[in-house]
C-alpha cells in the first residue's frame, strides 16, 4: 500500500482508550471517520482499489457496481470512474432500489457486479448483500471498500484500499 493512503487513513483514524460502539453489533478502540475524507482522498483510494479489482478479477471486469446502504462517502460514484470501460463510468446501483418486484433482477441479471461499501465490519450485511445480488442472477466479483475491518475468508475477495483494525463482536442480548 502505498505511504500516500496510509497517510490519508491516518488522517481519519481516531483512537480510544475505551471500546466503543461502531456498528449495531460491534465495538472497537479505533475509528474511522470516512465522511471526512476529501474528493482528492477518495480519487486516491479508488485509483488504488480499481487497480486492485482488475487484477483480482482479471480476465473479466465488472459491469456495475452495487452501493451498500449506510454509507457517508461518495466511494462508489469516484470508483464507477476509476473502473470505466469506456468515456462512461460504470453504472452505480443502489442495493436497496434492486427488488425482485420492482424490475431489479433485469439490471444485474447475468452482469459481473462488485459490492461497494465504505466500510465493512462484520461482513454481514455484505453477506446478505451478495446472497441477494446472487439469487437475483448476478455475478458477485468481489466485494470493493475503503476500509476493511473483516480478517476473514469470505465468499469472495475484499478488495480494500485500507485495512482497518478489527472489531470485537458483541454477544446478542
Amino acid at each position: 500500500m502505498s505511504q500516500e493512503i496510509r497517510e490519508i487513513f491516518e488522517r481519519v483514524t481516531e483512537s480510544y482508550s475505551f471500546p466503543i460502539r461502531v456498528g449495531s453489533r460491534c465495538e472497537a478502540k479505533t475509528f474511522y471517520r470516512v465522511e471526512s475524507l476529501t474528493r482528492s482522498d477518495l480519487e486516491t483510494c479508488a485509483a488504488y482499489v480499481a487497480e486492485r479489482i482488475i487484477k483480482v478479477c482479471y480476465p473479466q471486469k465488472p459491469e456495475k457496481l452495487i452501493n451498500l446502504p449506510g454509507g457517508y462517502t461518495a466511494f462508489a460514484e469516484v470508483l464507477s470512474k476509476e473502473l470505466c470501460h469506456s468515456s462512461e463510468p460504470l453504472e452505480v446501483l443502489s442495493l436497496s432500489s434492486l427488488n425482485p418486484n420492482n424490475g431489479g433482477v433485469a439490471a444485474v441479471r447475468q452482469k459481473r457486479v462488485v459490492l461497494v461499501n465504505d466500510v465493512i465490519t462484520t461482513a454481514r450485511s455484505c453477506l446478505e448483500a451478495h446472497s441477494k445480488m446472487t439469487i437475483m442472477g448476478a455475478n458477485v466479483m468481489c466485494w470493493a471498500a475503503l476500509v476493511d475491518r473483516t480478517f476473514g475468508p469470505g465468499p469472495v475477495p475484499v478488495v480494500a484500499a485500507f485495512t482497518g483494525d478489527p472489531v470485537t463482536l458483541l454477544e446478542p442480548t
